[in-house]
């Protein structure tokens, strides 16, 4: 069988954001991914460098994933027609990919991140939603796109923050209930 680099790249890059989403870049061990990826570590050295350089290559793809899913569900939805939309495709995002929020709660939590290292990507996504967000008339709120931008992915994660409370019936809204206060909670914001 012919070895495969693209195919390999992908193994590591799943195995990766597993391995970064449950234990942030300083409890991630390269073994360990290279186990799950069926790899030695000398080929994920190979293809991504240091341990640092495949975390910021696995959170630059979440960020990536993140600006598409806002982009394919405005293709896809007619809903994504205001801000709300957009912030409900942000909302979705999220309650459909977990580990993206989490390796971002892991960049911010370790502050060892080199966030320049992810500036190009975080810049195009911000330019396209904030773009986005423009068409669809955030210009006319009170505050700034960029402010806009900031307070509407606050409120599309905010569950994401919070830590489920067992035992408590009602504590945590279902995640149907949940879209439904980041729809209100958004159009509140720009009456």
């Amino acid at each position: 069988m012919a070895y495969d680099a693209e195919e390999t790249r992908r193994r590591i890059l799943g195995a990766a954001t597993d391995e970064f989403s449950a234990r942030g870049l300083a409890g991630a061990r390269v073994d360990r991914i290279a186990a799950a990826a069926g790899c030695s570590k000398e080929r994920i050295y190979a293809n991504f460098g240091d341990k640092e350089s495949l975390f910021t290559t696995v959170l630059n793809r979440s960020f990536v994933a993140l600006g598409e899913a806002v982009a394919t569900a405005r293709a896809a939805d007619s809903e994504i027609e205001s801000v709300t939309g957009f912030a409900v495709a942000m909302f979705d995002h999220f309650a459909d990919n977990p580990v993206n929020q989490r390796l971002l709660s892991w960049a911010r939590l370790e502050d060892t991140h080199d966030w320049h290292a992810s500036f190009a990507v975080l810049a195009s996504v911000r330019e396209a939603s904030t773009a986005e967000l423009l068409r669809l008339g955030a210009g006319t709120a009170p505050w700034s796109v960029d402010v806009i931008f900031v307070l509407v992915l606050s409120i599309a994660t905010a569950w994401s923050q919070l830590p489920r409370v067992d035992g408590v019936a009602g504590a945590v809204p279902d995640v149907d209930e949940q879209r439904e206060i980041v729809r209100g909670t958004v159009a509140r914001l720009l009456t």
